[in-house]
């Protein structure tokens, strides 16, 4: 079975990951866009460090709401090292 999430974070750095791999952004959105059109009822998780501007967590918000996924939820604990 495909999971039932998938889990994004962006790090103090700004630099995004897709589980444990890292995307640049362009990298990432069709990424997102695939996994939407395999399972449009898909939940993103997102974590984001305290340190990151509000602008680029809505950024990538947005992105993944482009991509059709409208199910975000917050993770609030820093990505593991």
């Amino acid at each position: 079975a495909a999971p039932a999430f998938i889990a994004l974070a962006i790090d103090a750095k700004g630099q995004l990951f897709l589980g444990d791999e890292q995307l640049t952004r362009e990298q990432l959105a069709p990424r997102v866009t695939a996994a939407a059109q395999g399972n449009p009822q898909l939940e993103v998780q997102l974590r984001a460090d305290q340190n990151v501007p509000y602008g680029q967590v809505a950024e990538l918000i947005g992105l993944v709401q482009k991509a059709g996924l409208t199910r975000i939820g917050f993770v609030t604990e820093a990505p593991a090292k």
